[in-house]
């Protein structure tokens, strides 16, 4: 049913284009007739033929039907006879298809035929016209012949003046209906429509004075005046192509043909073959120059839009490239210079476009040699050199240099493409030193370790001699230097936890701002009266989370390290103020976050420092101080303190310019906490007791000096050296064990096993768990259950009897042993929740 409809609305419309393109051909055949030179029916000038070739070539070979009907009616109203009428529309189909054919071959519509270059301009004017009009001549004479039509004329001049008046028409009629025809060619604007018709009409005001013979004939020879009409023709074509190239030949033509059929004109001779030869070789050639220039126009026309396209495109890869592109001269004058390289480099282009390179190598000779390579045609990629830019800066670039040619190969200037590396490399240089310091923090850890179990022993039973010398004897007296020393030494493993970021934090919210007043009459101690301290606090609160003492000793080593810098006195200022830091400052300063942070800012107007000090600024034991003046760990302290409490931390310096820090902590919204009320001291007769303790350390001067501790206090101790020896011990033992008192870290079973395998067996038994190693590294390695209680070493006797006292009263008051809070105890006798503490 759908097809029955579709081909049922298609019909009308079939009929309707056959029924005008059939009218129209038999107009314009009368016209064609009216000029007959040869009996009826042969004329020099026949454009029907152009009809019924544009007409199949527009609208397709099934109107042929058309073609036939059009020639025969036009025909068959002559007074040849009907035989003859017949013979000549089959010709003129054949020649219509046919043409057609070769015009546009099997690609369906007529925009597979356009006359917009000189390929279709030569199938035309030496393939389909010619071939065609052959079919043609040759039918239709000899339908003539056989009908004694032509009595009296010879073949070969019929034959002759019927293919030339065709191929004629075909040159003339056809190109103008299908470059006319709207489907294969764009609609005029208004502009151009005035023009055309004003270029028509002079072409006919002209056509009619040349043709006419109004022009003085002593101006130019009779036959060399249609000549002067080409100019319009020519005119037409380049600036309209094949649509006023054909419009213009075909006016022309129409003159020339009207003078020469009433007698008048240039081309009348003396016998009407040589008018006609005479007519249909300038209106042939007229029109194959009209349709040739018409197509070379057009071609024209499209490189050059092509070219301009492209040269746009190029414009804009160049004018959008995030890379610099600049192209220089062989004298080095700048060509060209797109918004990148502005960025890159600082120069806008309207102040180096025509001058010379701006800029230099760092080490011009280097550069010397790279323009030397390029100017003799090398081509040079990702050298990385070093550049300046406008406001003097230093820059690294991977620059990609080739060479440029003209048309004869010479080259002419180079084409640089630049990529900025600086950030690349400061990241490098950044993450080589997190390398490194990570590297550092490890080792600072593992001495810590075993340096915090010999201090342990050292501290310890110096502590225990000291109680069994008379106070003022010289060797209590030498026993407290050693005491002494012992805690300096452990002040020194701490500050090493701290740069590797294995101390114990406490962190809890606070407010920056409180935290400085609260340091300030302290500072200001600290640095002496040659030195002014300013403190410049932010007007609103500067909320952070982090550790308040571990935070005191990074402002503190600040301020000293600031005042170290100024022997000769001078100023310190300590800001603070909530920041936001944007993409473009993380770019710089890798690897920050973006966010919102509290920036803690400690400035001197010392001596300054150059890049090299810099770069090894905060690594442990670099000092510039001489000699017993300082440990290299102040920095590398706050470093480790700053970066475990999730922040960042710049130093920006300059010789003789001062020195500023910048710390960088995540701000926080909520409000600051506040400090619990300390308990009252635990009186010294409750820390003895009279349980029994396991105590397994592998350290054999832990074990003893603990063993000593304890049993001084009145319990009865048990010692192992090893896992396998507790749990023989503890089998072996009938009473009670009310306390173990385990190493973490141990050869073979850790202290962690032995707690499991023994709270399985005597659930009522307490478990503290002691370490070298920080509590977060314990954690991390799965040693330990954040629940649990960790007594950090080195430890005092008063300490060890403290923790184990609260422990062991701990299971008295509470029953069974539960999981509680993880509690870390240090060497300063203070409890911290582990858990708080933030990841590295």
């Amino acid at each position: 049913m759908t097809r029955i409809g579709a081909v049922g609305r298609a019909a009308p419309a079939w009929l309707l284009r056959a029924a005008v393109l059939a009218a129209v051909y038999v107009v314009v055949a009368k016209l064609g007739l009216r000029y007959a030179s040869i009996g009826q029916s042969i004329s020099p000038v026949w454009p029907p033929t152009g009809v019924a070739l544009a007409g199949l070539v527009i609208l397709g070979p099934r109107y042929w039907p058309t073609i036939f009907l059009g020639a025969f009616v036009a025909n068959v109203t002559t007074p040849i006879p009907l035989g003859a009428a017949l013979g000549i529309a089959c010709g003129n189909t054949v020649e219509a298809a046919l043409g057609a054919y070769l015009l546009r071959g099997h690609a369906p519509g007529a925009a597979a035929f356009v006359l917009d270059n000189l390929d279709s301009v030569r199938r035309l004017v030496v393939v389909a016209a010619p071939l065609a009009a052959v079919a043609s001549a040759t039918t239709g004479v000899t339908s003539l012949v056989a009908s004694h039509a032509l009595s009296g004329q010879p073949f070969g001049p019929a034959l002759l003046t019927w293919w030339a008046g065709d191929y004629v028409g075909a040159l003339v009629v056809t190109p103008v209906l299908l470059a006319w025809q709207h489907r294969a060619s764009a609609p005029l604007d208004g502009r151009e429509a005035l023009e055309i018709l004003i270029v028509m009409g002079a072409t006919l005001v002209a056509a009619g004075f040349v043709l006419g013979g109004l022009v003085p004939p002593a101006f130019l020879r009779p036959s060399d005046y249609p000549y002067l009409l080409f100019p319009f023709v020519i005119a037409a074509a380049l600036r309209f192509g094949p649509r006023g190239a054909s419009a213009t030949t075909l006016a022309v033509a129409g003159v020339a043909v009207g003078y020469a059929v009433r007698g008048g004109g240039p081309f009348v001779m003396q016998t009407v073959p040589s008018t006609d030869a005479s007519l249909l070789l300038y209106i042939a050639i007229l029109a194959v120059t009209g349709l040739t220039l018409g197509a070379v126009a057009v071609q024209h026309q499209r490189a050059q839009s092509a070219l301009q396209d492209a040269n746009e495109n190029l414009r804009a890869a160049v004018h959008a490239s995030p890379l610099a592109i600049y192209a220089v001269d062989r004298d080095a004058i700048v060509r060209a210079w797109n918004p990148a390289a502005e960025t890159l480099y600082g120069w806008r282009a309207d102040e180096v476009i025509g001058r010379s390179l701006p800029i230099v190598a760092s080490d011009a000779t280097d550069y010397g040699r790279l323009r030397e390579r390029v100017l003799r045609g090398e081509v040079i990629r990702g050298a990385e050199i070093t550049r300046r830019k406008k406001d003097g800066s230093p820059l690294t670039v991977s620059l990609s240099i080739g060479p440029l040619h003209d048309t004869a190969g010479r080259v002419t200037g180079m084409l640089s493409v630049a990529a900025d590396l600086t950030e690349v490399r400061q990241l490098e240089v950044q993450y080589r030193q997190a390398q490194k310091m990570e590297v550092v923090g490890r080792l600072a850890g593992g001495i810590a370790h075993d340096f915090n179990n010999l201090l342990t022993a050292i501290l310890g039973t110096t502590t225990l001699l000291m109680e069994s010398l008379d106070p003022g004897s010289p060797a209590s007296l030498d026993a407290a230097e050693i005491v002494k020393t012992a805690r300096r030494a452990a002040g020194l493993t701490q500050q090493l936890l701290a740069f590797s970021r294995r101390q114990m934090l406490a962190p809890r919210v606070l407010d920056v701002n409180a935290l400085v007043a609260n340091l300030e009459v302290m500072l200001r101690r600290l640095i002496g009266a040659d030195v002014a301290l300013h403190t410049r606090l932010a007007p609103e609160p500067a909320v952070v989370r982090a550790d308040p003492g571990q935070l005191e000793q990074a402002i503190v080593n600040l301020v000293v390290n600031a005042r170290d810098a100024m022997p000769s006195g001078g100023t310190v200022t300590v800001e603070t103020a909530t920041v936001e830091l944007d993409p473009s400052y993380v770019e710089m300063h890798a690897p920050a976050q973006p966010g919102s942070y509290v920036r803690l800012g400690v400035s001197d107007t010392g001596v300054g420092m150059d890049a090299a000090t810099r770069a090894h600024l905060f690594e442990p034991f670099f000092t510039t101080k001489e000699p017993g003046r300082g440990t290299g760990l102040g920095l590398a302290t706050v470093y480790g303190i700053v970066k475990q409490s999730g922040g960042y931390i710049w130093a920006y310096s300059e010789p003789g310019h001062g020195t500023t820090f910048k710390i960088y902590l995540p701000h926080v919204g909520a409000a600051p906490d506040t400090l619990a009320a300390g308990g009252a001291a635990t009186p010294a007769s409750a820390l003895r007791g009279s349980e029994t303790i396991l105590v397994v350390e592998d350290e054999e001067n832990v074990r003893r000096y603990t063993q000593r501790a304890l049993e001084g206090l009145g319990y009865t101790v048990l010692t192992a050296a090893n896992g396998p020896e507790a749990l023989r011990l503890a089998a072996a033992h009938a009473r009670p064990i009310h306390l173990l008192l385990a190493d973490v870290v141990m050869p073979g079973m850790n202290g962690r096993e032995v707690g499991r395998h023994l709270s399985a067996r005597r659930p009522e038994m307490r478990v503290l768990y002691m370490s070298g190693y920080a509590a977060d590294v314990v954690l991390q390695q799965g040693l330990l259950e954040p629940a649990l209680v960790i007594l950090q070493k080195p430890f005092t006797p008063d300490l060890l009897a403290l923790k184990v006292r609260e422990v062991l009263d701990a299971s008295s008051m509470a029953g069974p042993p539960a999981r509680q809070p993880t509690q870390t105890v240090s060497g300063t006798g203070r409890s911290l929740p582990l858990r708080d503490a933030p990841p590295e």
